[in-house]
């Protein structure tokens, strides 16, 4: 029993993560790299900020399709992109 709400509880926060954090973190990347009320370009401090969410949302993009097309990837390439799994 209690490894079955382990798991429950594992499926629930990635499902919160991935459903909620992605979007969240693309939402402040474009926060951060919006001009500043006044018009003027965002700081580098902003701007570097922004593009970290940025990169990290577009990993978990291309990881994703990449989990998606595995099996077409590995027949048509030989490539196993997650051989571990």
């Amino acid at each position: 029993m209690l490894e079955l709400l382990q798991s429950l509880f594992m499926v629930t926060a990635v499902g919160i993560l991935l459903g909620a954090g992605l979007p969240a973190l693309f939402s402040l990347s474009i926060h951060f790299l919006s001009p500043a009320g006044d018009g003027s370009a965002p700081s580098t401090g902003r701007r570097v900020i922004g593009w970290i969410f940025l990169v990290i949302v577009l990993v978990a993009v291309v990881a994703a399709i990449l989990l998606i097309a595995r099996e077409r990837i590995e027949y048509f390439t030989g490539w196993d992109p997650y051989p571990f799994l």
